[in-house]
């Protein structure tokens, strides 16, 4: 990470969580409306986008930031909270993904 403040670093994490949630919340939308392949693109597109937020994550442990002031210790706790509430997004959207499966082959046996 050339010469990355925390803050930069931080606002990267934040950045590729958001997309990352964005993308799962539209799978589970799309889902619900039948349209699996939709919803399967949009997780693996959330899947990248939060393969990218790990990277830059695993990164951070490599470098060496001090801390300066509580904005960024904020910074930073708001940043590894926004990658813990992707990774929760994505459990709850892979088995709303399962569920939405049983009840289509449940509706289709009648």
């Amino acid at each position: 990470m050339e010469n990355s403040t925390l803050e930069n670093v931080c606002m990267q994490l934040i950045t590729y969580a958001g997309i990352a949630k964005s993308y799962y919340i539209e799978a589970m939308a799309e889902r619900r409306l039948g349209n699996k392949n939709s919803a399967n693109k949009l997780i693996k597109e959330g899947q990248t986008a939060y393969n990218e937020c790990h990277k830059i994550h695993h990164k951070m442990f490599g470098e060496q930031y001090e801390i300066e002031d509580s904005l960024q210790n904020v910074l930073l706790m708001h940043a590894e909270d926004q990658m813990m509430a992707c990774e929760t997004i994505y459990i709850l959207a892979s088995e709303l993904m399962k569920c939405y499966e049983r009840i289509e082959n449940l509706e289709n046996k009648r």
